[in-house]
């Protein structure tokens, strides 16, 4: 019995923080919709973070509680903005929680996750969706 206790000990230290078992950092990738188009993202605090297209789709962010907003646009298609809704990681707070409150995993950003693949698709210019949605936005 009193090799479990170390064993059980281990095992629940080893969930670890998240800045251990995962990261401070993120790898998002995005499938873009039509191929020739081109988006910024940036993040409150921040500003501009990086640029992706359809070659160059992946990009590595740091882990942060703000979102990132992603505007994108192509030729003879509507500009659109999409956001990146940052959520707390679950294994990571209650890993963390064990070591040290979470208080490191909160620090540096790595309790937080983004979603890892986002679709993007851009509506031509002039199409019924680009209409009804300048409509409802007046």
């Amino acid at each position: 019995m009193k090799t479990i206790a170390p064993a059980l000990l281990l095992v629940l230290l080893s969930t670890g923080c998240a800045s251990i078992t995962k990261g401070t950092s993120q790898t998002l990738v995005f499938e873009l919709d039509p191929q020739d188009t081109r988006c910024t993202l940036s993040r409150d605090g921040d500003g501009e973070i990086g640029s992706i297209n359809a070659r160059n789709n992946t990009l590595t962010v740091g882990k942060d509680k703000d979102d990132i907003v992603v505007k994108c646009q192509a030729p003879g298609h509507a500009q659109k903005t999409t956001r990146l809704t940052s959520s707390a990681d679950a294994a990571g707070v209650v890993g963390g929680a064990f070591i040290d409150l979470g208080i490191t995993d909160l620090v540096t950003g790595a309790m937080w996750m983004y979603p890892n693949t986002t679709t993007i698709t851009l509506e031509k210019e002039g199409s019924s969706a680009n209409r009804a949605e300048a409509a409802a936005l007046k």
